[in-house]
């Protein structure tokens, strides 16, 4: 009789935690999805209640990462990280945690995580956050950047970081607004930019990234949301999610 983990699917990004799902629906003998969360302290409530085998779990959330959720658990299950990491995972990853899936993720390498996955069974390895954290410390390039490299063709336009007013997604793509008005267009994702962007970027909800140093004013609005009045030229206006309630708060100490 084939042995069955009971999955959580742990991640902010909607259609990341469908792509997921369905990519586990061809394992269903293997794993049984047992429910999904949008952030780290929703996932770490849903572990400690339901006691699932295994977590797919995605590292880069609004509130808590993926470290910190493993950090606050008091159950452990066997961990698969999803991850937009490229340069160091595999060493990071294959390290400390049974397996690692880079973002967007293949059908093959995900049967490679669950025949792992099998392998290990329910006794989970020991997994060292502050050694994952810190071999992620010494593998990532210092941000010595000043600008966003945009390809358009075959040109590539650098747009720098303090003229950037706000990002937004929408449809396939990101735009990237700037305080006099102009306009860019890339197909990377939010996820991929706000790994490349410096600390005085934050993402306000999941389709916006705004330049807290054009911040204005803020307002509160309803539900629990905010709305951020910019300094550009148009004297843009956005309204934040609901799920970002309380990494605003923190982030800006309201």
């Amino acid at each position: 009789m084939n042995q069955v983990f009971r999955a959580l699917v742990i991640d902010d990004e909607p259609a990341a935690r469908r792509l997921m799902k369905n990519l586990l629906q061809e394992y269903h003998q293997v794993i049984e999805v047992i429910g999904e969360a949008g952030n780290g302290r929703d996932a770490i409530a849903m572990v400690e209640e339901l006691k699932p085998d295994v977590i797919f779990l995605d590292i880069q959330m609004p509130d808590l990462t993926g470290f910190e959720v493993i950090e606050r658990l008091t159950v452990k299950p066997n961990i698969i990280f999803t991850t937009a990491y490229e340069q160091y995972a595999i060493k990071a990853f294959e390290t400390f945690s049974i397996d690692y899936l880079l973002k967007p993720i293949k059908e093959e390498r995900l049967e490679q995580s669950i025949a792992k996955l099998k392998q290990f069974g329910r006794h989970q390895p020991a997994i060292d956050v502050t050694g994952l954290q810190e071999i992620i410390r010494q593998f990532q390039a210092p941000q010595k950047a000043t600008a966003l490299p945009i390809r358009t063709g075959d040109r590539i336009n650098l747009v720098r970081f303090e003229n950037i007013s706000y990002l937004e997604a929408s449809d396939k793509y990101v735009y990237i607004y700037t305080y006099d008005g102009q306009k860019h267009i890339t197909d990377q994702s939010l996820s991929a930019l706000i790994t490349k962007l410096p600390a005085h970027f934050f993402r306000i909800q999941k389709s916006y990234i705004i330049n807290k140093d054009r911040i204005k004013e803020m307002h509160r609005h309803f539900n629990g949301r905010y709305l951020f009045v910019l300094d550009d030229k148009e004297g843009t206006r956005l309204t934040s999610g609901r799920t970002y309630h309380d990494p605003i708060r923190a982030e800006f100490g309201l």
